[in-house]
């Protein structure tokens, strides 16, 4: 598996990590869903034990995505998403063993081995550590996105900065090309038609300036939704007992 893509946040577009935190976000939810089936599987619904196989596939292609890419996705693109997923919190490993587990249990199920339950009360105690892992995982897609919504703005800043050094020397070639115009008297009555269309050229730069400006200033109050790192769920090994 491939563990890290080494991309520079420059070279990842917001919309690729938009998708990124739409996955991550749906793990939680499959997380919880795979936990409820095995426990209702348990319980002789066969219902059930079909949900769950579709919904351990879904959320082991999905991890797969995630870190090692697929199609126009980046995998682990990031230092920080690397130490999350490999490093000091190991998310990657504790994923891998959460679906052998569930995958355990499926089969024990089926099989109608006497451990069973055993395999069974082992993965709902996993579910709330893992469902804090995955909000921890989404939160650091979210925390990328910011970053590049931050470097955005810090480049929209600097050409509007540069735009706005190239238009006030423009304005001072055509003030002095204007004053040359004049002293040339008939001789430079083509010259001022030209420091004229030179003058409408540097309006219309300095309206592109504004409105580089004025976009930013937008951009930089609009309202933020903001995810509290413990997010808004129950103890689900409480919740499934």
């Amino acid at each position: 598996m491939k563990q890290w893509t080494h991309s520079s946040r420059g070279e990842i577009s917001a919309q690729t990590i938009g998708q990124l935190i739409n996955l991550a976000g749906r793990q939680r939810m499959l997380s919880q869903r795979i936990v409820l089936h095995v426990l209702l599987a348990s319980h002789g619904d066969s219902a059930a034990l079909m949900v769950v196989k579709d919904c351990l596939t879904t959320f082991a292609q999905t991890h797969a995505d995630l870190v090692s890419g697929d199609g126009p996705l980046t995998g682990v693109f990031s230092e920080a998403l690397h130490q999350l997923y490999f490093g000091t919190r190991n998310a990657d490993e504790k994923i891998q063993r959460f679906i052998a587990q569930a995958h355990q249990a499926v089969s024990c199920i089926e099989s109608g081995m006497t451990d069973g339950r055993e395999k069974t009360d082992a993965l709902v105690v996993q579910a709330t550590p893992l469902l804090e892992l995955l909000q921890e995982i989404t939160l650091a897609y979210q925390q990328e996105m910011r970053s590049i919504e931050t470097a955005s703005l810090k480049r929209q800043s600097d050409i509007a900065e540069q735009l706005g050094s190239i238009s006030m020397q423009a304005n001072i070639v055509a003030l002095n090309a204007r004053i040359a115009a004049a002293r040339a008297g008939q001789f430079g009555r083509e010259f001022a038609v030209i420091t004229t269309v030179l003058a409408d050229i540097i309006k219309e730069m300095d309206q592109l300036i504004h409105s580089v400006v004025n976009t930013r200033n937008a951009d930089e109050a609009s309202p933020r939704s903001s995810v509290h790192p413990q997010g808004r769920h129950v103890r689900a090994d409480r919740a499934f007992q």
